[in-house]
């Protein structure tokens, strides 16, 4: 899929074609959550207008409005009678499409977890679309709703844990992620006066606000992924082709990067194309060390998988075998 952007706020010009996996690097505000914001909007653009009009915003059917409403407060300012945005060779008519709305059996093809996940979480808990003010993006808003959906199904209840638990993940991947991440800790459900996603470590309950940086930002990343991977026995989430993660390495340390990487291994092993947005230099080492390794004109197949193994510090298992 090509997507061409010309004069949209600080972008001058980006002409992308998006792969199984397209990672986008630069510096801070040069437009490239702007670029995958567009780009679920082309894709999901009827489903997209659908779910705004359903939470009662009303743009007029006019292009100005809608790009606060979609972007946030004050984006209607990337827009100018020079922004073009063209969709696998043929110009996007964004000022058709934000008046049209699709059916209620629409679904949005792509997936979308925004950097600013971290500010879906209110006192232990998602907060729901309507919660947020006109000050944030659509795709925040709609992250937050989906992972609370998550949540009020019934996730955690009982005793099994939210994380780790079986069938979400591989067993390699689960255990790298805790040890990295949640340091031998659990996510659990606390169900008191209210309900509140707790860290449990060593029989103590933390409340969010005490955990770290790291666990802060990843919890909203895992319980996006645990959407897209419904279980072990279910390849994909029906009707999604794309995820869009921003940011995967924030406030996290460079091996909790790697692990964190393994997930959108997992993704692309189900089938899934991924774009990511990064400012980590470990991000780009391990595509560039793939990259290297896949096509290494000399190296078997096996030998191949022994050095993307040896790479993410994974034994031979039946597991890995399918994952890499």
């Amino acid at each position: 899929m090509r997507v061409v952007l010309e004069n949209i706020g600080p972008i001058k010009k980006a002409d992308i074609s998006a792969g199984d996996l397209t990672v986008l690097v630069g510096p801070q505000a040069t437009g490239k959550s702007i670029f995958l914001q567009l780009f679920k909007f082309c894709v999901d653009h009827a489903d997209i207008v659908r779910e705004l009009k359903k939470f009662g915003f009303d743009w007029k059917n006019e292009l100005e409005s809608f790009l606060p409403v979609y972007f946030g407060e004050g984006m209607q300012a990337i827009w100018n009678s020079q922004s073009y945005i063209g969709l696998n060779g043929r110009k996007f008519q964004i000022e058709t499409h934000v008046k049209k709305s699709g059916g209620e059996d629409s679904e949005a093809k792509v997936f979308y977890i925004p950097a600013q996940r971290v500010l879906i979480i209110s006192a232990g808990w998602p907060l729901p679309f309507t919660s947020f003010d006109p000050t944030y993006p659509f795709v925040v808003k709609d992250f937050s709703e989906k992972i609370r959906r998550i949540m009020d199904s019934g996730l955690g209840r009982g005793d099994t844990p939210i994380f780790p638990r079986d069938g979400y993940f591989k067993k390699e991947i689960r255990d790298a992620l805790q040890k990295s991440i949640m340091r031998e800790g659990k996510l659990k459900l606390d169900i008191g006066l209210r309900k509140r996603i707790m860290l449990e470590v060593a029989g103590v309950s933390m409340p969010i606000m005490t955990w770290s940086a790291g666990q802060r930002e990843f919890a909203p990343l895992l319980l996006g992924l645990f959407w897209l991977l419904p279980s072990a026995k279910v390849s994909k989430k029906q009707g999604v082709n794309w995820v869009i993660v921003e940011e995967p390495e924030a406030g996290l340390h460079p091996l909790a990067i790697r692990d964190v990487f393994l997930t959108i291994v997992e993704l692309l092993s189900r089938n899934y194309k991924v774009l990511l947005s990064t400012h980590s230099s470990g991000i780009i080492e391990l595509v560039w060390a793939i990259n290297e390794i896949v096509s290494h004109p000399e190296a078997t197949a096996d030998k191949k998988r022994k050095l993307l193994l040896d790479l993410f510090e994974l034994k031979t298992t039946t597991n890995t075998n399918k994952l890499i």
